[in-house]
């Protein structure tokens, strides 16, 4: 979280919320203009883990440069000084480089309970945003800010998907879509460690009530706490439950699941376990399960088609054939997709076998940075982002839905709710 505590949380939800109504439409935009060969000069807000990948990244990213790190906790705000080596200027309270019109892009990868709060700041004040998954805390948010986005269609609003820009997912995609799973009916994800997924708190004098935090353990675990968070299936399941919306090209219709605080009794507010059903506007059904108790699984999704099966992770995935068929992919036993998109047969296997292929590009990227990568492409080109705020605010309430399903003990019907 990276604000000072000088306006009262309701009184800015209020006002924010009234100009969704409409006074936003008159607002000016004050970012300059990104010439063909200026560099984009952006802000991270957030710098702790995330906060921390993305500046590693887009230290890496041309023609872009970090002149602002903005986080209320010292440590942080000096590691990612130092993580950006571009002499950033270190800031604690965001607003005050919203107004410079020496930002053009803003990177936020605050607890999720700000999420809101700083993009419609950031976009109201011109600036481009891009903001980790999920995207927003509630779905009331998620409206409130595709319709504020909607109506600035020169400003790029970007959602922290990055398993989007794998070069196995796209090509897993373009093979469904080409009919090598037949029809996909069934999609299974799992996401599994073996751990409490607490991080350790440090021995420094801060206080950070100021900012919404009765304590130190709040703030760096926030994710533990309802109030901040939405615990496994924002900050896991948010992201292979886009991938399910994306091969079904729509968002689910209800959800239904159990989770629970069943294992580590540490304090924690969000479920320690999840398991979750989606059902999709065609009957065809997702699962999604994450536990903090055992990583055999690991991160691992099942796509299974009428015609074919492919099992994948983020970097490698595997294509079975279902049965023999003149309309699949012609080859002789598994088709191996690796990490840079490529398929490969693996002749030598049976039709339930599979091998595995090592990654032949040299100059591999990792999807963190090729969503940055996209995201400056599209601020210096006047590009749409390709993870915009209709397929964040899908994933997002997708996720949401679950959470209020596995709270309330029923199904949740997500119908036109999802649908904008």
């Amino acid at each position: 979280m990276t604000f000072e505590p000088k306006i009262p949380r309701r009184k800015f939800i209020e006002a924010t919320s009234a100009a969704t109504a409409g006074t936003l439409l008159s607002l000016r935009i004050r970012g300059s203009v990104i010439g063909a060969n200026d560099r984009v000069n952006i802000a991270v807000i957030g710098a702790g883990g995330q906060g921390s990948t993305l500046i590693r990244n887009l230290t890496q990213v041309p023609n872009s440069v970090i002149t602002h790190i903005c986080d209320i906790f010292e440590p942080n705000r000096n590691k990612g000084v130092n993580l950006a080596g571009s002499q950033p200027k270190p800031i604690t309270d965001y607003r005050k480089l919203l107004d410079g019109k020496d930002v053009d892009g803003v990177v936020i990868a605050t607890p999720l309970h700000m999420h809101y709060e700083i993009a419609l700041a950031a976009f109201e004040a011109g600036k481009h945003v891009f903001v980790e998954k999920t995207m927003m805390y509630s779905m009331k948010q998620c409206d409130l800010i595709a319709r504020v986005v909607g109506t600035r269609p020169s400003q790029v609003f970007q959602v922290g998907h990055q398993h989007r820009f794998d070069p196995v997912i796209r090509k897993v995609v373009d093979m469904s879509r080409d009919g090598a799973l037949g029809k996909v009916t069934h999609i299974r994800c799992m996401w599994h460690r073996n751990g409490d997924w607490r991080r350790p708190v440090p021995k420094v004098n801060f206080d950070p009530s100021p900012w919404g935090y009765p304590d130190l353990e709040h703030l760096v675990n926030w994710r533990m706490y309802k109030r901040y968070s939405g615990g496994l299936m924002c900050e896991l399941g948010s992201h292979m439950i886009e991938i399910c919306n994306l091969f079904f090209g729509t968002m689910p219709t209800s959800v239904t699941g159990l989770g629970g605080i069943d294992y580590w009794k540490d304090g924690r507010e969000t479920y320690d376990n999840v398991t979750v059903v989606y059902s999709y506007p065609e009957g065809q059904k997702a699962s999604f399960s994450s536990t903090t108790t055992n990583a055999h699984d690991g991160e691992h999704i099942v796509i299974m088609g009428t015609e074919g099966t492919i099992e994948m992770g983020w970097d490698k995935a595997l294509y079975f054939r279902e049965k023999e068929s003149p309309e699949l992919v012609k080859s002789e036993g598994a088709t191996v997709i690796a990490s840079t998109g490529e398929t490969m047969k693996a002749s030598t296997q049976s039709q339930k076998e599979g091998s595995q292929v090592s990654s032949q590009d040299n100059q591999r990227r990792s999807a963190v940075y090729r969503e940055l990568e996209s995201y400056v492409s599209c601020i210096r080109e006047g590009k749409k982002a390709v993870v915009d705020v209709q397929v964040g605010r899908a994933a997002a309430i997708s996720v949401l839905s679950a959470n209020q399903a596995m709270e309330e003990h029923r199904v949740v019907s997500i119908g036109m709710k999802g649908r904008g």
